[in-house]
């Protein structure tokens, strides 16, 4: 039920839900022109702001910009990669694939190789609103396997469907091996707000932001 509410919300957080609302509820007050009017008029500013490649640009470069890159020397007790970045082996895939967020267990696969931890924790159930044969952890783990990560390094949580439920299913888990400090690692859009999920929820656990899969250009090297 939770799961539903927060796609829900999720959905409900899409610019093109209050352009929808907005043209639905011009419909309905077609007599009185000018307010009519002035609905579409809001609805095709909504547009045009959000579809603006400068103003998108510019929010997630700030959005970004706010954690910075991992330091070279930065080590933890483990590794802690969290879903969204693989897709499922269903034909016409012969192989577990990654999507755009798929440089998340690359990035976690290329920190344990550094041997900035011992383990890898991948964490993660089908998505929220989604559909598998599978828990994407699980894909996750085999393909960290086949990027030279051992299976005994790899811990997996099968039942997290959103970052609240990463935070809460892993904090005993932690608990329990030992688990002290953790380079989270996550899309660089989404790790502020994954930072403070984290320390809310199980507050024991020192978190150090891994960010990776930037999507904003800030200028050459």
């Amino acid at each position: 039920m939770l799961a539903f509410l927060y796609s829900l919300l999720l959905t409900c957080l899409t610019p093109t839900t209050p352009v929808i609302l907005l043209l639905v509820a011009a419909i309905m007050v077609r007599r009185r022109v000018g307010l009519a009017r002035l609905l579409v008029a809001g609805a095709l500013l909504i547009l045009l702001v959000c579809a603006n490649g400068f103003v998108v640009g510019g929010l997630i470069v700030s959005l970004e910009s706010a954690t910075p890159s991992l330091s070279p020397s930065a080590t933890a007790d483990a590794i802690v990669v969290l879903s969204g970045g693989t897709l499922p082996q269903i034909l016409p895939r012969t192989t577990i694939e990654v999507n755009d967020a798929g440089d998340r267990v690359l990035y976690g696969a290329t920190l344990f190789r550094q041997h900035r931890a011992p383990r890898v924790v991948v964490t993660g159930d089908v998505g929220t609103g989604g559909i598998a044969f599978r828990p994407e952890s699980d894909e996750m783990a085999e393909l960290l396997e086949s990027l030279g990560v051992p299976g005994p390094a790899i811990v997996t949580e099968r039942q997290a469907q959103n970052t609240h439920e990463h935070a809460v299913n892993l904090c005993p888990t932690f608990a329990q091996l030992g688990i002290h400090r953790v380079l989270l690692v996550t899309s660089a859009l989404h790790m502020r707000r994954s930072v403070g999920v984290f320390r809310h929820s199980c507050p024991s656990v020192d978190y150090v932001p891994a960010p990776t899969d930037f999507r904003g250009i800030y200028g050459l090297p």
